[in-house]
């Protein structure tokens, strides 16, 4: 079997990650490498098996957006749609069996498995939380089927779409730049992104991410970024945003990937092969908020 070899490149949550703490970055990154490997070390296993951790809310989130996912995908290919309460139940039935499977941590023998944080540490989270959260996703699921949006993509011509939830990369100054959109087509104007929220967001996180998509957008199809739409939709609130990109815009993000990837290659003794520093030089954040939520601490050596 040819050896996968681990290789330099960039996206919004690598940064993410790089921003909030530096070792944490270096297990997200190069730490868990072979992790999934029968021999692989004991340490570099659980560092593995750490980094697929997810907290109740990212798992919630990313129930919804498989669902979703799923819908659009059968839209594209003239599948009939289940009616929502089928949905719902098939989605919740598949989190209860996710959630049995993480909490025996069945995660530890099989680490693609569902493995939720709060298993993991064995936090006490009372049952009402849980449903709570089982909830939440029965809400965006029902705020979903029932917009205006999704009324509007029921419409869409089959050669209209583009992309859904698919993992896409564009060459920027000769390194891969990553990004997933929820759902992209062709519209009248040019290009619509649709952008599924399922909690709260920041400007600065909209500016990176959907520069990003438009970036992508132009680099892979030419679209001219005034001619790009996009539109977040949060879920919970079936609240609406419309955004429209500028040239300056694209500048921009180009400016902060530049800054980002010069300082990610700082801790590389070999860029070119992509290795990094000891761990030793990847320091541990300070802030007890970050660190606290943080997959590796069990084996960060600075907590």
């Amino acid at each position: 079997m040819k050896e996968i070899k681990n290789q330099f490149s960039w996206s919004k949550s690598r940064d993410e990650s790089f921003q909030a703490c530096l070792r944490q970055y270096y297990f997200n990154y190069y730490g868990y490498w072979n992790g999934w490997l029968d021999d692989a070390p004991s340490r570099t296993r659980q560092i593995y098996i750490l980094k697929n951790l997810k907290t109740r809310q990212m798992w919630a989130g990313e129930k919804v957006h498989q669902c979703i996912e799923r819908t659009i995908k059968n839209l594209w290919r003239g599948i009939p749609i289940l009616d929502v309460d089928q949905i719902i139940s098939i989605t919740i039935n598949r989190m209860r069996a996710d959630f049995r499977s993480s909490k025996a941590k069945h995660y530890l023998r099989r680490p693609k498995s569902c493995a939720l944080f709060e298993h993991e540490y064995d936090l006490a989270v009372p049952d009402e939380l849980w449903k709570e959260m089982a909830h939440d996703v029965e809400v965006c699921l029902r705020n979903f089927y029932r917009s205006e949006i999704f009324r509007g993509l029921k419409e869409i011509a089959p050669g209209h779409w583009l992309e859904t939830e698919q993992f896409s990369h564009f060459v920027f100054e000769g390194v891969k730049i990553w990004v997933v959109m929820d759902c992209c087509f062709r519209s009248n104007s040019g290009i619509t992104i649709i952008d599924w929220k399922t909690g709260k967001s920041t400007a600065e996180d909209n500016s990176i991410q959907l520069s990003c998509y438009a970036l992508y957008i132009l680099e892979k199809w030419g679209v001219d970024p005034t001619r790009i739409k996009v539109i977040e939709y949060n879920l919970s609130t079936d609240t609406q945003k419309d955004f429209l990109i500028t040239r300056r815009n694209i500048e921009d993000i180009k400016g902060y990937i530049r800054g980002s990837l010069a300082d990610m290659r700082s801790l590389l003794v070999d860029v070119e092969a992509n290795i990094p520093k000891n761990e030793s030089f990847f320091k541990p954040v300070e802030d007890k908020w970050i660190s606290d939520g943080c997959n590796f601490r069990k084996i960060c050596k600075g907590r």
